[in-house]
């Protein structure tokens, strides 16, 4: 029985699945199940797949689309290996990944889940000229490329998805007690969520280990800032509730659309934020939906109590926490980054 289970779920994934595929078969660390979920696709991807003919690939195909929790705990089910290693469908992998990454789950019993680093490339030329794709490069891809260690990982995942799911390989017997829920967006988030507050360690290999392909069709990019806010409030409900306890005023650090989306989602579930607090004096004593948006001076200001802050800023959120940790706020006591 082979140690490895290898995880794909794929919708509509002709055009990149070969690259992906070939990338997992030419893995230096051969002896592995390849479990692919064809959820539903309409397009070519059956055939490709079915056009291998190496005996580790074990694919499943499901009449209609049924979403990426649902394939991927149907996946999870199929499994035999004592490692699950996620593989997504339009990633490459270098060939050294399996090997190195069972490794380290074998000679470090308390880790329970290891990443790697990971490297985003374009599609195509218009992909690489884009805004989107530079921010990628130069926030996201840095960000998340600089917490690698288990203390870091621990604190850095609630603020946000610090992990990289296509390069994740986690203990069977782990992934088994929280398995993948249907959201929108972030099904990924909420498992790397779910295991930190169990207590589950994670670590990164120092290395980059997997090439993310950012393309124009990718569920990131066809998927609203709106929608991304309510999975995440179904991510850290608890958190964000425990905020709102007692005479607690709760402030938004943010007035861009980050902060607005956060602001209906959370009106959206009953509950009433005092105001915003940006770093940009030109947004100063205006307004949102009749909340005012105030400097950060508002956190000194003599006679205000309790002030709560939620942190809705993707390129300030680091400086944002050095400041508020400066004033003595304590994380997920005075504070939480949403985004």
């Amino acid at each position: 029985m082979p140690e490895i289970s290898v995880l794909m779920s794929v919708y509509n994934g002709e055009e990149f699945i070969n690259e992906s595929i070939n990338s997992i078969l030419n893995q230096t660390y051969k002896d592995f199940e390849f479990i692919i979920v064809n959820d539903g696709s309409t397009d070519r991807t059956q055939e490709i797949i079915e056009s291998y003919d190496d005996n580790r690939i074990r694919l499943f195909n499901f009449e209609k689309n049924q979403g990426v929790g649902s394939a991927l705990n149907f996946g999870l089910s199929k499994v035999r290996g004592k490692y699950v290693a996620k593989a997504d469908s339009d990633d490459i992998f270098i060939s050294t990944r399996l090997e190195e990454q069972k490794k380290f789950l074998d000679e470090n019993d308390d880790i329970a889940v290891v990443g790697g680093l990971i490297e985003y490339f374009p599609h195509n030329k218009e992909v690489e000229e884009s805004s989107r794709y530079k921010s990628f490069k130069s926030l996201i891809e840095v960000n998340k490329n600089k917490i690698i260690n288990p203390k870091d990982i621990r604190e850095k995942i609630y603020w946000y998805c610090c992990m990289n799911h296509t390069i994740m390989m986690i203990r069977t017997n782990v992934i088994n007690k929280i398995g993948y829920i249907d959201i929108p967006m972030g099904t990924d988030y909420n498992l790397f969520y779910q295991l930190n507050k169990l207590g589950y360690k994670m670590a990164k290999i120092n290395k980059v280990l997997a090439k993310m392909r950012i393309s124009k069709t990718s569920i990131t990019a066809k998927n609203k800032d709106y929608y991304y806010k309510q999975s995440l409030f179904s991510i850290k409900q608890e958190e964000i509730n425990n905020l709102f306890k007692e005479n607690n005023q709760v402030y938004i650090w943010g007035a861009g659309s980050m902060g607005k989306n956060l602001f209906y989602v959370l009106t959206a579930n009953n509950l009433n934020i005092k105001g915003f607090i940006d770093n940009n004096k030109e947004k100063a004593k205006k307004r949102i939906e009749r909340k005012e948006i105030y400097g950060p001076e508002i956190i000194n200001r003599k006679g205000i109590k309790n002030i709560k802050i939620i942190i809705a800023s993707q390129p300030g959120k680091f400086e944002i926490v050095k400041y508020l940790r400066g004033k003595g706020y304590k994380h997920l006591q005075d504070f939480l980054v949403y985004s």
